[in-house]
């Protein structure tokens, strides 16, 4: 499984969520896709997205101001 990556660090909101999307409709079914930001409202805000359009976040974290979402694409 091919494992890809996108940085949104010092993006303000919507343009996290807008990068993120643009970047799932480009990749492959069942590819994860790791996403690196920051901010508290642009941590919720992805993750509401994904769970809104049905993806699967296999894992999310936060470290201070920092997050890390683990999506996978859908199959």
């Amino acid at each position: 499984m091919s494992v890809e990556t996108l940085n949104v660090k010092g993006k303000m909101c919507p343009m996290p969520v807008a990068l993120t999307k643009r970047k799932l409709a480009e990749m492959q079914p069942k590819q994860l896709l790791i996403i690196i930001g920051e901010g508290e409202l642009e941590f919720d805000n992805i993750q509401r997205w994904l769970n809104n359009n049905a993806y699967k976040i296999v894992a999310a974290s936060k470290d201070n101001a920092e997050f890390k979402i683990t999506v996978e694409t859908k199959p």
